[in-house]
């Protein structure tokens, strides 16, 4: 499958509320597959947060460490979920963006695009001694 039939399928999955485009081919694709939701343009601040932020080779042109201010500011203050496609040998390779938190959702090896997906929900299992069996127990102590 090409990267933009996979794209059109996760938008159609996901159903986003709202949606924050990063560039305008991904405004443009958003606009004719959800044309009911509300879409901001990047640089045009929204009044709430996104459901999902989207970018078409977006980091094109951007150095490494403005690549990643511009994905740590739209997850900051945008959305909590991002999809993006870029080059596979762009200026973020896959282990940059694995340390972003993101995953390798799938590749197009035609073209050589990646496209990357994170949540925030999702990205980052619960470690098994993060429960109430591990914690302190207030009524136990006695004073």
């Amino acid at each position: 499958m090409n990267w933009l039939g996979y794209v059109q399928i996760r938008l159609q999955e996901i159903q986003p509320a709202s949606v924050y485009a990063l560039d305008e081919r991904a405004f443009e694709l958003a606009s004719s597959l959800l044309p009911k939701t509300p879409i901001s343009m990047h640089g045009k601040s929204p009044n709430t947060p996104c459901s999902l932020a989207i970018g078409i080779h977006a980091l094109d042109g951007l150095s490494a460490q403005n690549a990643q201010y511009l994905i740590s500011q739209t997850r900051l203050f945008f959305a909590p979920r991002l999809l993006l496609v870029e080059h596979a040998d762009g200026v973020l390779g896959a282990e940059a963006f694995r340390a972003l938190g993101f995953t390798l959702s799938a590749s197009d090896p035609a073209e050589n695009l990646n496209i990357y997906d994170y949540d925030l929900d999702t990205y980052k299992s619960v470690p098994d001694w993060l429960n109430p069996r591990f914690w302190a127990h207030p009524e136990r102590w006695k004073p």
